[in-house]
């Protein structure tokens, strides 16, 4: 082999070795640009995560909070068992006092004893 000839093939070697790290660099920048998309991506849906963890305990607040209004009121009404247990002669009679249909002997008697 000549030098000519060693002298082109360590051209071509160089020039193979300039087009490879060419590439490599071409390579480098497009996922340093991937990189740097996933990252703001992944900087977004943390916000998101957090805002949602943040709404979450308040809607977990609010929801503890009715249920101890609820229990609350419960409690108060706990004395009121036989609150609307009429039995339907009871019903009928009120239902009579409403539509004004009172036995006057009732009232009449009453005003008798009074005397």
């Amino acid at each position: 082999m000549t030098t000519i000839e060693s002298s082109r093939l360590l051209l071509m070697r160089v020039q193979k070795a300039v087009g490879l790290i060419r590439h490599l660099r071409d390579e480098n920048k497009e996922l340093l640009a991937r990189f740097t998309l996933v990252e703001n991506h992944n900087k977004e849906l943390q916000d998101l995560y957090d805002k949602l963890s943040t709404d979450q305990a308040a809607i977990d607040q609010a929801i503890a909070s009715a249920l101890e209004q609820l229990d609350t009121s419960l409690g108060e009404l706990e004395g009121f068992e036989d609150f609307g247990t009429l039995d339907s002669a009871e019903l009928s009679e009120a239902e009579d006092f409403s539509a004004g249909l009172e036995e006057t002997e009732d009232i009449e008697t009453f005003e008798d004893e009074d005397l």
